[in-house]
């Protein structure tokens, strides 16, 4: 058994289908299928299901497999910690974060990294939050940023800025509030909303604050990220949630009007996480340490 036929058994079961995966590896068919046997042949031991489609674990596999993965994530670490003994700091750093959260939060802390370490790529592995939870839990980045809640007994936590909810409004369509600058979500009943799709939890963080207010929204439209729903907004579609931090970063043009809500501070708290056990190179506690300090600026 070697670490190429665990890295090609762990693939396929992931992916499922013997010609995806030889297609992913650059290899053939049977070459990959000949690799899988032989494996099975020294363990011996059935890994796969070859009847079904796509090609299933059988009970010794499952386990297999889950040991496998550990095994090829401390093979990882161990690379890392003895890459930076051998180059110093130099090396690449993988965060994982939501292609959202990468457009106001990350871009700052990647340019003081590059400053302090100009021998680190930086790769930003911009996955959505689902799929980031498992792969922080599975060590595939030297960090993620993920709202919580998340699985504290497979991850470290370190909170930073919560995000501070505002609502996004044409000024044409906004009406008479008591407080323009800061006002209660149920003084906007009556206006059109732009929302992002029903899977995303800024979507159900807004029915929640409509549910709680007593609003039954009027959905102008629905798009697929708050990029885009930033950018309907200003057109005039209608109003939209948003982290107050990411409009801030924004011209916001004459023409929009940005109001707090009140009571809705902390409906979103992000954190930094990494595996249990995980080793963080110099350049990545660098990173997580100016992620902190925005915090607390």
């Amino acid at each position: 058994m070697n670490s190429r036929q665990i890295q090609y058994a762990v693939l396929l079961s992931e992916i499922g289908n013997f010609s995806q995966v030889a297609e992913k590896l650059n290899i053939t068919q049977p070459a990959l299928s000949k690799q899988i046997l032989s494996l099975e042949k020294e363990l011996g031991t059935q890994l796969f299901d070859r009847e079904r489609n796509p090609v299933t674990l059988t009970a010794s596999g499952e386990y297999f497999i889950r040991e496998a993965k550990e095994l090829l994530y401390k093979q990882t670490q161990l690379t890392k910690s003895m890459e930076q003994f051998s180059k110093g700091d130099k090396g690449q750093l993988i965060i994982g974060i939501t292609p959202f959260r990468s457009a106001y939060l990350i871009s700052e802390a990647v340019k003081k990294v590059r400053d302090k370490f100009p021998g680190v790529k930086v790769k930003l592995a911009e996955e959505g939050s689902e799929m980031l939870r498992k792969d922080a839990a599975e060590g595939k980045f030297d960090f993620a940023v993920i709202n919580l809640p998340v699985d504290e007994s497979r991850l470290d936590v370190t909170l930073i800025e919560a995000d501070k909810l505002a609502l996004v409004i044409p000024r044409n369509m906004m009406p008479s509030c008591e407080n323009p600058e800061e006002a209660d979500f149920s003084c906007f009943r009556d206006i059109p909303f732009v929302v992002p799709g029903a899977s995303q939890e800024m979507r159900q963080l807004f029915e929640k604050l409509c549910a709680a207010s007593g609003v039954r929204p009027q959905i102008a439209a629905e798009v697929v990220n708050l990029t885009s729903a930033w950018e309907m907004a200003c057109a005039g579609v209608g109003a939209t949630l948003l982290p107050l931090q990411f409009v801030k970063g924004k011209d916001k043009k004459d023409a929009m009007a940005v109001v707090r809500l009140k009571n809705s501070f902390s409906l979103r708290q992000p954190a930094v996480v990494v595996k249990k056990g995980q080793y963080l190179s110099s350049y990545a506690r660098y990173a997580i340490k100016l992620l902190t300090e925005q915090t607390e600026s």
